[in-house]
């Protein structure tokens, strides 16, 4: 499994935001669709920056309005990315490095899927049964 392409564990559909999405629109995209993080994606559909639930613990105490903040003011812009060519123990070894919990799959300009830890974790349970 952990010499296995990320492409393999990667979920290929992959659900972002705006640039000028609200905080509020932020947090309603991931409890709809039951996400961590999503990408915020700039106009011509190139990222930006990455928002994770954790951003949005962090925003919270700044007790800014979410209606008010957009995307891109609370956005991670250190975007980390990866090839779907990558193996899954590349993938988790830069996730521990990083001290980060998903990365985008990412074909040369145009993302192609996003991997979480949790996803990592799942395939290697699944292939020890």
């Amino acid at each position: 499994m952990i010499d296995r392409q990320i492409s393999a564990f990667m979920q290929s559909y992959v659900v972002g935001v705006e640039l000028d999405d609200s905080v509020e629109q932020v947090c309603q995209t991931l409890d709809q669709h039951q996400l961590h993080c999503v990408p915020v994606f700039t106009p011509d559909k190139q990222v930006f920056g990455v928002i994770s639930a954790s951003d949005l613990v962090h925003f919270s105490t700044l007790h800014e309005d979410p209606k008010q903040q957009r995307a891109w003011e609370v956005c991670s812009h250190k975007v980390i990315t990866v090839n779907a060519a990558i193996s899954a123990r590349q993938a988790a070894e830069l996730m521990v490095e990083q001290k980060i919990h998903h990365l985008l799959v990412m074909n040369e300009q145009h993302i192609v899927g996003i991997v979480s830890s949790l996803d990592l974790i799942q395939a290697c349970l699944l292939n020890q049964n």
